[in-house]
């Protein structure tokens, strides 16, 4: 069955196809019982109780499943908000912001990720609301002091930019953003890049994923405005939706608190692990945000008045691209039916489904997910600050349970890619395979007892799994992956299997090096004893 949309498309599409958008028909209400308690480490506000006509969830199951799930996925920390009616009906923090606490609070900042998106969409669309923009405005217009007219995408438009549709590739919008030592680390630097790099496809022609767009977005804010992105931010959203925490500012995100970033080594260790957050990424995966803050904008999001105008709402909710033919894509979010109101996602295409908004966000160290449906009055809010890891459908598997589990329906089971299940074990014993290999290699030549037969087995298993190692190296890894083996972004998004690849091929390469020089010694060896022995000299005359 089909999964939503990842932050990152090439990742989201990799785990289930999506299924079709229909017309917004008909009107359902959620019903999610009032939260009584949870356990220890949780903190917990509800509101009024809606009565549960449809049998949809209960408080325990809500908890049930949040608990389980942060225990499997190895989250150290999770807020969870639950909208219903556009008023709170869940909300729990669990688990530690850093080390030895504090403990997480929805009022924890949590970086968002690609949920970032989100609110520079509807800081462009508080412009085109003030007559400052328009989607119809180029590039080449725009961000003429960046040299934007002799730039390939000087016709984009800002529709284009929005929708991921102006053929920006996936892979320059993400060299910088997510790369440990990036070559361009402003917002102006990295735009100017990005104008000059190679279109993947002709604009308005294709859907591409990028967070070149939405980083181009941030120059047009910050031209338009006169401002930096972080006060324009402010002025446009922030401040008309009471956001107090939200912001692009990492030092005042710092300040109020924010989640260390985390990262599961080997699907095991839990432990605090460092990722990029630099200012370029701002407009597109490093804006901050807590769970309180992002109660208020779902709420406005639903249809609570607030400091924006609900035309401004509208238009952030118009759809301005396809994704496929399951899906459309509007101002920073995806579109689709909202499938999970059935058991096993049946019946998928049925007219009466109301549409859904969503977006998942990751940084490769914190996770977040965002969604509305307003014809509901459903908000759902997830912030985790634990990194997906090589594993990277299991945070979109969790919210897409969540999902079902808020409605009261039962999801599609999960299919288990046993390549990735078994991605901890391997990542540990591959490196200790080529070590034993690189052991067993010089056993065989410095062992002088051993019989022919056993030096010529221990060699070949050597060789073996030498070839494996290069093979997993060098095709596997890079072919499961989508990344070039010598991509910094992979190395620092996964630093586990980086380890451990970058270990085993150390481990092959002394193999072979040493296993090319015993070799020769013994070939010389042999060759020194044929000239020196009177025996052999004689045997060749005759």
């Amino acid at each position: 069955m089909p999964s939503r949309h990842r932050a990152t498309i090439t990742r989201m599409r990799t785990t289930r196809e999506r299924r079709r958008s229909v017309p917004l028909r008909g009107g359902l209400m959620i019903a999610v019982a009032l939260i009584t308690s949870l356990a220890a480490g949780t903190t917990v506000s509800a509101g009024a109780a809606v009565p549960s006509s449809h049998g949809w969830a209960t408080a325990s199951e809500i908890t049930a499943l949040l608990e389980k799930e942060r225990a499997d996925l190895k989250l150290s920390g999770l807020a969870v908000v639950v909208l219903s009616g556009g008023s709170v009906l869940f909300e729990g923090a669990f688990g530690d912001a850093a080390p030895g606490g504090p403990t997480v609070t929805l009022n924890t900042p949590f970086v968002l990720g690609s949920t970032s998106k989100q609110l520079t969409g509807l800081a462009i669309q508080q412009l085109i609301a003030q007559g400052k923009l328009s989607l119809h405005d180029t590039v080449g217009t725009l961000l003429r002091h960046l040299g934007s007219e002799s730039s390939p995408f000087a016709d984009v438009t800002v529709a284009e930019l929005l929708s991921h549709t102006s053929g920006i590739s996936t892979g320059a919008g993400t060299a910088d953003v997510f790369d440990p030592t990036p070559a361009f680390a402003s917002l102006g630097t990295e735009t100017r890049h990005l104008l000059m790099t190679a279109p993947s496809s002709m604009a308005g022609t294709s859907f591409e994923y990028s967070n070149g767009n939405y980083t181009l977005l941030g120059s047009i804010i910050e031209e338009i405005t006169g401002q930096t992105f972080e006060t324009a931010l402010q002025i446009l959203v922030g401040r008309p939706l009471g956001l107090d925490a939200t912001t692009s500012d990492l030092t005042a995100a710092q300040a109020n608190g924010l989640a260390s970033g985390h990262y599961t080594w080997f699907g095991v260790i839990d432990s605090t692990t460092p990722g990029p957050r630099w200012p370029m990424g701002a407009p597109s995966a490093y804006t901050s945000s807590t769970a309180a803050d992002l109660t208020r904008l779902l709420k406005a999001e639903l249809g609570r008045p607030s400091g924006i105008d609900s035309a401004v709402f509208g238009a952030d909710h118009a759809p301005l691209a396809a994704v496929d033919k399951y899906s459309r894509y509007a101002s920073g979010w995806y579109m689709r039916s909202f499938w999970e109101l059935h058991d096993d996602d049946e019946n998928f295409d049925d007219p009466a489904l109301p549409l859904i908004y969503e977006h998942d966000g990751d940084t490769t160290r914190e996770t977040s997910y965002l969604a509305f449906s307003p014809d509901l009055g459903l908000g759902v809010i997830v912030l985790s600050n634990t990194g997906l890891g090589t594993d990277t459908a299991r945070f979109s598997e969790f919210t897409y349970r969540l999902l079902h589990t808020i409605v009261g329906t039962t999801a599609a089971p999960h299919l288990v890619d046993p390549v990735i299940a078994a991605a901890p074990v391997i990542m540990i014993v591959l490196p200790l395979l080529q070590l034993a290999a690189l052991i067993l290699l010089t056993v065989s030549f410095v062992r002088r007892r051993l019989g022919r037969i056993a030096r010529v087995i221990l060699r070949v298993v050597a060789a073996l799994v030498t070839v494996v190692t290069v093979f997993v190296a060098f095709v596997a890894v890079p072919e499961r992956t989508n990344q070039s083996l010598f991509n910094r972004v992979w190395w620092a998004g996964v630093p586990d299997l980086a380890v451990s690849t970058a270990s085993s091929l150390v481990f092959a390469a002394a193999t072979i090096v040493f296993g090319a020089v015993a070799l020769i010694q013994a070939q010389h060896r042999r060759r020194s004893l044929s000239v020196n022995d009177p025996a052999d000299n004689a045997s060749s005359n005759h």
